[in-house]
This record gives structure tokens, C-alpha cells and sequence, in this order.
């Protein structure tokens, strides 16, 4: 067989491979790209309607008065833009959308939104015990030998047995009460302790550090 026929054939069988090829990637579908979804089932609107279209309308009103160029002011535009998107982000959860990510996001202080948020993750009372001893620094207050806070041990029974015993607490759980006793602690004071819980933890904490660590507290009964 000649060089020429050679390389002719060669020169077929590339083209051959490059139509198959080109055939393969138009038969294979291309991925549709995931969407995060949030709160698997509907959910009761907190938040007022009217209030929520004003809300809307507002915002919309900032979107339409931005105009993005690349002089000195695009900096500033780009920060507008980023504020407004944050306050749409307020409003959907403000009336009680749960995002996709919501474990991973800082508990912020609004505590019956953490409460419906808490439903949608599980809390491990082992990393729960690792934060509270080591990064949040609790046991340093909780479990000193002059502590300056309830102690940990039997936290569970003491709650239950004792704290929801006041009718200022009717109706709380008691995850409730240790929800609000660590985002909100000058809420309630224990009797005979002083305030001085520190109280950023709705921007230090995020869900699911937060669930964990209620996890660890709802474990110590007696």
C-alpha cells in the first residue's frame, strides 16, 4: 500500500472520529444547572402583604435609579446594588422563607425565625460539646470553680424542672429557652448571677453551630 493511500486513509478516519465526536456532543444533553430550593413545604406568610409590596415597590425604585458605569462612581453603585440585594434577602425571610444554605448562615437575633429555622436541621451534641468548650468559650464561664453562669451539668432538668416552672416562660420548650438564653441573655437573668453572657452570638453562631450546641445542652439531664 502506497504512502498516499496511507495517509489518505488516515485523513478519513479523522474525520470520521471528529464526526462522531461532534455527533456524541450533540446527542448528549447539556446539565440544566441545579437551583437551590428552600423550605420544602409552604409556609405561613409572617409578614403583612401590603406592607411587603410597599417594601418591594421601594426597592425596586433603588434598583431603577442605579446606573452602573466604570468612572470613580462604579464602586459606590456596586455597593447600592449590594445593600439592595441583601434587604430582598430580608424581606423573603422576614416572612418566613427558609434558604437552601440557611445551616450555614449566621443565626441573627430574631428568635422566632430561629425557632422555625431549627426544624430544618439536626443538631450533634458532639460538635455541639466541641464548640462550647472550645471556640465559643462557654465552659470557660459555665464550668470554672466559682462559675459565672448555670453550670452545664443538668442543664436539661434544670430547665425543665425549674426554669419553665415561671409562668413568664408559659408555652417556651426547652429548646426555646436555651435558644433564648444564648442569643438574647439579658432576657432572662438567672437569680443570683449577673449579666455578663456576652451577647453577639446571633452574628458569631451560625444555625447549625447553634443547633449543635443546644443539642450538647438538651444531653446534660440527670
Amino acid at each position: 500500500m502506497s504512502r498516499r493511500t496511507l495517509t489518505g486513509l488516515f485523513a478519513i478516519a479523522a474525520v470520521m472520529l471528529i464526526t462522531l465526536g461532534m455527533a456524541a456532543a450533540q446527542e448528549t444533553p447539556t446539565p440544566t444547572p441545579s437551583i437551590p430550593t428552600g423550605t420544602p413545604a409552604p409556609v405561613e406568610l409572617n409578614c403583612d402583604p401590603a406592607e411587603l409590596i410597599q417594601q418591594q415597590t421601594d426597592l425596586a425604585a433603588q434598583l431603577a435609579a442605579l446606573k452602573l458605569d466604570t468612572s470613580e462612581e462604579a464602586g459606590v453603585t456596586l455597593d447600592r446594588l449590594f445593600k439592595v440585594g441583601e434587604a430582598y434577602q430580608e424581606l423573603a425571610l422576614n416572612c418566613g422563607y427558609i434558604p437552601a444554605d440557611a445551616a450555614s448562615r449566621n443565626v441573627g437575633y430574631d428568635i422566632d425565625r430561629i425557632m422555625n429555622a431549627l426544624e430544618t436541621v439536626y443538631g450533634d451534641p458532639i460538635n455541639g460539646q466541641l464548640l462550647y468548650n472550645g471556640d465559643l468559650g462557654c465552659a470557660g464561664c459555665h464550668e470554672a470553680e466559682v462559675p459565672l453562669g448555670p453550670p452545664t451539668e443538668s442543664t436539661y432538668t434544670r430547665v425543665d424542672e425549674e426554669r419553665l416552672q415561671d409562668p413568664a416562660f408559659e408555652g417556651y420548650t426547652v429548646q426555646h429557652y436555651l435558644v433564648e438564653s444564648i442569643i438574647d441573655p439579658a432576657a432572662y437573668v438567672v437569680p443570683d448571677y449577673q449579666n455578663v453572657m456576652v451577647s453577639n452570638f446571633g452574628d458569631r453562631m451560625t444555625l447549625q453551630e447553634l443547633a449543635d450546641v443546644v443539642s450538647f445542652l438538651e444531653s446534660q439531664d440527670s
